[in-house]
């Protein structure tokens, strides 16, 4: 549990509390405590609470602030508790939190022992109790840049002028090798690229960022496109492809769209690598269990297929569902199909 001021959030089980009453908060704005709490008292940005929230739209910026508003009523707390800094993002004030007592670990033991025993779960007095885990921090993307290739100086001064001029981030480089050797796998961006290189071409460095296992977006630009060329760019990816002279807003848009699915990619991979991360924490017993819940089977059925009582397969369960953070077995099947894990044969011997 986290105190911040007169409530205690739970981010396992996606609820505020002031004393034992609950407090209402929808589930976006829950989403926005959750990064606001990661960052540990840092600065979150605006993208960075859109590109989480929203991964799969486009909206307006009222849409977070009213998020962020009920926030503060929820917290029952003045706006020093979430703080904003001006064109850029909020930032968490929490309190400190004092280290709780241990309780003695030979009282707690026994205790939990005589409970499995009383409850007839003896098959699970061999296993670790699960501990519910707490969300790590994020990572999160720095300011969107874009990175320009072209072997021309003028070109790359005059669009670095102009995306300047739109308060957009900006890198330019005269060849492919300058551009791989600057670390752009750090960062939420897109690539503006020219066609024609004087070593190699853009087709190239195209093609050795699929290598490498890269997503970034890429913008072709050419002063002598034709049909087969653009018809290439876009099989192997590419984003747009724009003959030269280009009017400068259909270049803003292009980057617009183009940073706008990096955010949504990045928020999903985000979303993966967190769901991931829940899943190493359950124990082969749970996963199995899970298993058997994403196709369909009953607590009564899970019990048969594992060999064990039904109130054993409710306990399991219901740890499982914790662990995931999953609030219906819908929510479970979809965070499973996020990260690949579908049923499986279960052992009723494993575990």
């Amino acid at each position: 549990m986290i105190r911040i001021g007169n409530v205690t959030v739970s981010l396992a089980l996606r609820e505020i509390r002031q004393g034992a009453v609950p407090v209402k908060l929808g589930s976006r704005a829950f989403d926005i405590l959750e990064m606001l709490i990661a960052a540990q008292g840092q600065l979150v940005s605006k993208d960075e609470l859109l590109a989480r929230v929203w991964p799969d739209a486009v909206v307006e910026e009222n849409n977070l602030q009213v998020h962020i508003s009920a926030l503060r009523k929820a917290l029952g707390d003045s706006r020093e508790r979430i703080r904003t800094v001006a064109g850029r993002g909020y930032r968490l004030v929490l309190d400190p939190e004092p280290a709780p007592a241990a309780p003695a670990s030979g009282a707690r033991d026994g205790l939990l022992i005589a409970l499995l025993e009383r409850l007839g779960l003896h098959d699970m007095l061999e296993a670790p109790m699960p501990s519910l885990p707490e969300l790590a921090p994020a990572v999160l993307p720095g300011a969107p840049i874009v990175y320009v290739v072209d072997d021309e100086a003028s070109v790359r001064d005059a669009l670095a002028r102009l995306l300047r001029s739109a308060d957009i981030a900006v890198q330019t480089f005269a060849c492919a090798e300058d551009f791989l050797a600057c670390g752009f796998e750090q960062r939420l961006a897109c690539l503006v690229l020219d066609v024609n290189l004087q070593v190699g071409t853009g087709f190239d460095l195209q093609a050795d960022l699929q290598r490498r296992g890269s997503q970034l977006p890429i913008i072709f630009m050419t002063g002598y496109g034709t049909i087969p060329m653009s018809v290439k760019a876009m099989k192997a990816g590419a984003q747009e492809f724009l003959t030269k002279p280009f009017d400068e807003g259909e270049l803003l848009g292009a980057i617009d769209r183009a940073l706008t699915g990096a955010r949504q990619r990045f928020a999903a991979q985000a979303q993966a690598r967190e769901v991931r991360g829940r899943y190493h924490t359950l124990t082969p017993r749970e996963r199995q269990v899970l298993g058997l819940l994403i196709e369909g089977k009953v607590n009564k059925q899970i019990a048969a297929a594992l060999g064990t009582r039904e109130v054993t397969a409710k306990v399991h369960k219901k740890h499982v569902m914790a662990k995931m953070r999953a609030a219906t077995l819908v929510e479970l099947v979809r965070l499973c199909e996020q990260i690949g894990v579908g049923p499986a044969r279960v052992d009723a011997h494993a575990g």
